[in-house]
């Protein structure tokens, strides 16, 4: 029986420190890290979901917000069927106004059709005291008309079920369409494959107009306890500080570990690049012209991203030898 392949772009966006990276990793099933490493450039990973007659890969990419050493490029904001744009519940006037003034205005111009969230991660740092703080920051800065949801990487609180929501409005999209008959039914079915219903995915959004602080915090409080993880103290470092890589030496951040994750996000997007060869092989005549267009485009983004991490290895390189 023939099944057919359903690939959705996702992208997270975000000011540094928010949490984009560690989110990706729990739900991928990596651990929960011990301190801040940025992201240099974009690191893609992948979340796969199998039903009988369907196979949905999301395809997740994270983009480094340290703007300094990663700058903005409109590429990572091209083609997108869905975005996250992340907040820090514990620091809301900050990420929310660079959410506003850079992320929304790139994503609006490049990628209108997207179905975007606002995501407010460092849920279990909320007090109850800072309930009405938190709200009144959330409405100052009015981004409205897109589902808020708030989520802990570190506790993994709604991090599943966020992405679950992500693909099944995605999957809600495509059968409103009607592009394509295949594929009618098909988020229904997505739903039954992850045990999870329509209401418990509505229930994630929290509408800000109708909530209060005494509420929003009963609704914010983890359903999912870890064991305590032990930060190091380099996490505190005020990230404002980091400038450039330079300043990564000044903070005593291990740069190796830096440089591994670079190469590590370097072999991955080859891995990228063969599937979308493999994914073009496979597309239909009357949709190959505009998969040929998408995947330039990524190639493009990648190539540029291959540039940076290079210049960036370089960078630490030569910061080791100065010292």
């Amino acid at each position: 029986m023939l099944v057919s392949e359903i690939n959705i772009k996702l992208t997270i966006l975000g000011q540094w420190g928010v949490g984009k990276t560690s989110m990706v990793n729990t739900l991928v099933g990596k651990e929960f890290p011990s301190m801040y490493i940025p992201t240099i450039g974009s690191n893609i990973a992948r979340k796969e979901y199998k039903l009988k007659n369907n196979f949905i890969r999301l395809n997740i990419w994270d983009i480094g917000g340290q703007r300094s050493f990663n700058p903005l490029n409109p590429v990572f904001f091209s083609n997108l069927d869905s975005a996250l744009l992340l907040f820090d519940l514990n620091n809301p006037k900050e990420s929310l106004q660079e959410i506003k003034e850079t992320y929304l205005k790139n994503l609006t111009k490049h990628s209108p059709e997207c179905i975007t969230y606002l995501i407010g991660n460092k849920s279990d740092l909320i007090k109850p005291e800072d309930s009405e703080i938190l709200l009144n920051n959330i409405r100052k800065f009015q981004i409205q008309g897109f589902p808020i949801v708030f989520v802990s990487a570190k506790t993994q609180d709604n991090i599943a079920e966020l992405f679950t929501l992500v693909v099944f409005d995605f999957l809600e999209k495509l059968e409103e369409s009607g592009n394509e008959a295949q594929f009618q039914g098909i988020s229904k079915k997505f739903l039954t494959s992850v045990a999870k219903s329509k209401d418990e995915l509505d229930d994630l959004i929290i509408n800000i107009d109708e909530i209060d602080s005494n509420t929003l915090h009963k609704k914010i409080t983890p359903k999912i306890i870890k064991k305590n993880i032990r930060l190091s103290e380099k996490e505190y470092i005020p990230l404002k500080e980091i400038k450039d890589l330079k300043k990564i030496t000044e903070f005593n951040i291990d740069k190796n570990k830096i440089k591994e994750n670079i190469i590590s996000a370097f072999k991955n997007n080859l891995v990228v690049i063969s599937e979308l060869i493999s994914e073009l092989k496979k597309s239909p005549i009357n949709a190959l012209i505009d998969n040929i267009d998408k995947s330039l485009a990524d190639l493009s983004n990648l190539n540029k991203d291959f540039e940076l991490k290079l210049d960036s290895i370089l960078e630490l390189e030569k910061s080791d030898n100065n010292n």
